[in-house]
């Protein structure tokens, strides 16, 4: 910039990696490895530091260092985990299932953790993981193509043509991929419970999201196949939530779907106010 504006002659620059807080290879996450300590946890042990010269210099931003954080969350856990120990009923799922049932291993394999991290359960694998991602993705895809599709015209012709009566190919559909939604839902909760549990089901914002969803999906497939026609259009617009579970599925849209509705609304707020501040006098001026 002194050259540009031809102030003086440049003088020497520090290099950024010495400016940049330094940060040891001991405190990377990816550079961790896993051991069990004496009760039985998965913690992080570090690894040998290399010293550099950027290493000897003080960071900018004096903070816990990343050791400080290491140790408490490894206070944390143990803490979490010793508690369960005193009571192990509080980890059992439904007061069904416990940490070593075949079934509950099988459903933490397949889905990640609703709430916090499982401390003496079985991490999620990453191809169950995904071909469950795959099916609940395409069971929502067809949902609604087949709310598109089965219109109340396209209903009421239909019946028209072939009279009234339960069973139809679009009620038997809706049937199916609810039955597919109640699927993943038990899944869930074998996995990780429903409520008294430390990862249960509805202390994650997003499953209580998806459970309303669900019970809506159920009463209007449940009042479409005792009421022909279904009950009211009250019952018949519920289908409308179905397409807010892609929403609920892709960390990517919850992300975006917070930063707009929760972490953004006083902004929108702010800036709603500041329109309307300047439209006011104008509109009276005009």
């Amino acid at each position: 910039m002194r050259r540009l504006f031809g102030r003086g002659s440049e003088v020497e620059t520090i290099p950024l990696r010495h400016l940049q807080r330094a940060r040891p290879r001991s405190a990377r996450v990816e550079d961790l490895d896993d051991v069990d300590d004496d009760r039985g946890l998965c913690v992080l042990a570090m690894r040998p530091a290399l010293t550099t010269r950027s290493d000897l210099l003080p960071p900018l931003n004096a903070g816990p260092s990343a050791d400080e954080h290491l140790d408490a969350l490894r206070e944390r856990r143990n803490q979490q985990a010793d508690f369960i120990m005193a009571h192990p009923s509080f980890d059992h799922s439904l007061w069904l299932f416990k940490q070593s049932n075949p079934i509950r291993r099988f459903c933490q394999a397949c889905v990640e953790p609703a709430y916090g991290d499982r401390i003496f359960g079985r991490p999620a694998k990453p191809v169950l993981r995904l071909a469950m991602k795959a099916i609940v993705f395409c069971t929502i895809v067809a949902s609604i193509v087949v709310a598109a599709i089965a219109t109340p015209e396209y209903r009421k012709g239909y019946y028209e043509q072939h009279g009234f009566h339960r069973g139809t190919w679009f009620d038997l559909v809706e049937v199916a991929l609810g039955t597919t939604f109640i699927f993943e839902a038990l899944i869930k909760i074998i996995a990780d419970g429903f409520v008294f549990a430390p990862n249960a089901y509805l202390l994650s914002l997003w499953n209580v999201l998806d459970f309303l969803m669900l019970v809506a999906l159920l009463v209007n497939t449940t009042t479409s196949l005792i009421f022909i026609g279904g009950l009211s259009r009250v019952t018949r617009a519920l289908k409308g939530f179905r397409a807010l579970r892609l929403i609920t599925l892709f960390g990517r849209l919850r992300d975006t779907l917070h930063a707009v509705l929760f972490a953004g609304a006083l902004k929108i707020m702010d800036a709603s106010i500041l329109m309307m501040l300047y439209l006011i006098p104008f509109a009276v001026w005009g």
